[in-house]
């Protein structure tokens, strides 16, 4: 029993494969503050650089002293000492290479979404049905937002009585000069739906965290940004299992004041949840009757990135359940793909 209890306090022996920016600025923030569960043992990119530097933050940053860089994946998945794989690629390869992986016997940790279309993720899912002793977590944040369970644990008391109406505003403006979309890959994308394919999956995932499963949608797109391929202005109207009805504005070529904007209200027959990054705002009474009931500041509020290191971590040492499982991804991406079906056709999509 105590050698058990010695295993499960061991840190995660991880194989970074593709060391670009999502590792540094959104993963790594997270490995930092979970150095007691994370060990980096190989950093692979076909850029040896890239490699380089995130094998430099390893040692320095997670304890990781002669942190090996390679430019061969098939090193990683071959090497006995890494136990696992955190996979951060261009859409089109992370679901081959989440099947590489777990062939090879790695528990996978992979950025969203979990496949470059709807009939590829499906065949990831019914595939990994076999690797029941293998741990595969996609890496959709939201799934693990600490404003979202708040919001969530409003509703399930009643607090805004029987909720009707859910709105979702995503607005921004995709910089191609720097940053995540400077990327060759996502300009020349190789997989379905440009910008809504790739952020709007995680909007897909807020609208399943707070209305629970979709029945019904109805999309219109248009493709404006001068630069990056695919769509990136997307209106989609949904019903929900529940009866609610929502919608989602999507526009990721937007330039005024409020660039950058992320909010979402839900109206209930009792009252009203206002969400922006971090902030829930329940509130009851209309207009100048109106009053704010209780607010919830995220004092930790990252967008959910520790919670899904941790979540991969105890499900590897602990059997913990899986949080944001490929069963998960696949309903998400759903919703996005199944949204393209119904502008290309011009009709209401069941699901």
């Amino acid at each position: 029993m105590a050698g058990a209890k010695e295993k499960k306090a061991e840190p995660l022996k991880l194989g970074i494969i593709g060391s670009g920016l999502a590792v540094k600025w959104l993963h790594w923030p997270a490995l930092k503050k979970l150095n007691d569960k994370y060990r980096v043992v190989v950093c692979c990119d076909i850029d040896p650089k890239a490699a380089q530097e995130v094998a430099r933050l390893a040692e320095s940053d997670l304890n990781s002293p002669g942190c090996r860089v390679s430019t061969d994946y098939r090193e990683v998945l071959a090497a006995d000492d890494v136990e696992a794989v955190l996979l951060s690629l261009p859409i089109h390869l992370t679901s081959q290479f989440i099947l590489d992986a777990v062939r090879a016997g790695k528990h996978v940790i992979a950025e969203k979404p979990l496949a470059a279309n709807l009939e590829q993720g499906r065949e990831l899912v019914d595939t990994l049905r076999g690797f029941t002793d293998t741990k595969v977590v996609i890496a959709e944040n939201y799934h693990y937002r600490n404003d979202f369970a708040k919001v969530k644990e409003w509703m399930a008391a009643g607090r805004i009585g029987q909720p009707f109406l859910i709105q979702m505003v995503s607005r921004f403006w995709t910089e191609t000069s720097s940053g995540f979309s400077s990327t060759p890959w996502r300009q020349d994308n190789q997989y379905r739906g440009g910008i809504f394919a790739d952020a709007g999956v995680h909007q897909a995932a807020a609208l399943r965290e707070l209305g629970g499963e979709v029945e019904q949608l109805q999309a219109f797109t248009k493709s404006v940004h001068p630069v990056m391929g695919g769509l990136d202005t997307v209106v989609l109207n949904l019903r929900f299992r529940s009866g609610a009805v929502g919608s989602l504005v999507f526009a990721g070529a937007a330039k005024d004041q409020a660039g950058g904007m992320v909010m979402t209200d839900i109206l209930g027959s009792g009252g009203a949840i206002h969400l922006t990054r971090g902030k829930a705002v329940l509130t009851e009474g209309n207009g100048k009757e109106a009053r704010v009931v209780e607010e919830y500041n995220d004092p930790d509020h990252d967008g959910g990135y520790v919670g899904e290191f941790e979540n991969f971590y105890r499900a590897i040492r602990e059997n913990a359940p899986v949080v944001a499982s490929v069963e998960e991804a696949l309903k998400d991406w759903e919703i996005i793909m199944r949204a393209l079906d119904s502008a290309e056709s011009r009709s209401v999509v069941l699901l």
